[in-house]
């Protein structure tokens, strides 16, 4: 029965929208009109939008639910990753280092989940992750040369294919970034990114990259700590989330296999919301306060001081300072 159900949406997703009749679908599987019905109705309570019209047939409009056939018929690129999807998850992130600890990693595994339990975000703080309004996902990718891991690229580089990603969908949508690792919609941070790695025992050397990946697309209900500077790309999305990942992980991967040069960094200068800005940067214990100049070519900030210019490879952005009025954070 579940293979029948592979089979009628692989059917209608390869319809483009047409309708199907029940009778074709019936020939075509070699099952009675009957179990194409019951098939259908699985579907849809598994969370597929599926248009039922006397007479003529099925088409596939959408889905409320992640889905690995669906998100892998809306890729575009041939590049070799198996994805798992889940209703819920403590952390993409860490159900991830948890599968590289279990067994040996040989193509890229991409997890996705409709909600997080203990969704995190840089220096351990929690990323809001309600079910059905958001994207939550980790991308583990195997470095089986055992090269080094340039961070502050990968996470730049990210940054670029997410909003690449999201364009399309959101096309009225000015989206920034604020280095390093922050996606913005309407000033306040609609998504973000976090970079890890897990180590060998045995030299320590990097054995796996794990990037993770967090967008409020139509979130509501933010926390009050949070609500003013943290919101949702658009009021009510009528997105398929699915098209979403599989564009996301077409992009990501197009950009990571030449990753090290660099060349989206131009992209993401562009897309910055605080080059030209005076900022204050958090690094550790050191504060520093100037204007945030260029990003170098390893995706390090560069600002400039009253003692000069300074680089600073790893650090936050802790408030964004405005001609007018103070700050913003």
């Amino acid at each position: 029965m579940a293979d029948h159900q592979s089979q009628i949406l692989r059917a209608l997703l390869a319809s483009d929208n047409r309708y199907i009749s029940g009778n074709e679908l019936a020939k075509r599987f070699n099952v009675s009109r009957p179990a194409v019905y019951n098939n259908i109705l699985k579907l849809e309570q598994s969370g597929h939008i599926i248009e039922t019209r006397k007479g003529i047939g099925y088409a596939y409009l959408k889905s409320n639910c992640f889905n690995a056939q669906v998100i892998e018929h809306y890729r575009v690129t041939s590049y070799p990753v198996r994805v798992h999807v889940f209703d819920q998850l403590t952390s993409t992130n860490d159900y991830a280092k948890q599968y590289a600890t279990e067994r040996t990693v040989f193509k890229p595994q991409i997890f996705i989940t409709d909600t997080q339990t203990k969704g995190r975000g840089r220096l351990g703080r929690r990323f809001y992750s309600p079910s059905g309004t958001g994207i939550y996902m980790s991308l583990l990718i195997p470095m089986q040369t055992r090269q080094a891991i340039h961070s502050g690229l990968i996470t730049t580089g990210t940054a670029v294919c997410v909003v690449r990603s999201l364009k399309p969908f959101f096309p009225q949508v000015d989206f920034r970034v604020k280095w390093v690792n922050d996606i913005l919609a309407h000033d306040k941070k609609c998504g973000g990114i976090l970079t890890e790695t897990t180590s060998s025992l045995e030299d320590g050397s990097h054995e796996n990259v794990i990037i993770g990946i967090g967008l409020n697309i139509d979130s509501e209900g933010f926390p009050d700590p949070i609500k003013h500077k943290a919101g949702a790309i658009v009021a009510h999305s009528q997105a398929d989330r699915n098209q979403i990942v599989a564009r996301v992980i077409d992009n990501f991967f197009y950009m990571f296999q030449t990753y090290q040069t660099g060349n989206f960094l131009a992209e993401y200068a562009e897309l910055s919301d605080i080059l030209g800005r005076k900022i204050r940067v958090e690094m550790g214990t050191r504060v520093y306060t100037g204007i945030a100049d260029h990003f170098d070519n390893e995706g390090a900030l560069v600002m400039t001081t009253t003692s000069g210019q300074l680089t600073i490879s790893s650090g936050e952005v802790t408030k964004v300072y405005l001609p007018e009025s103070g700050y913003q954070g």
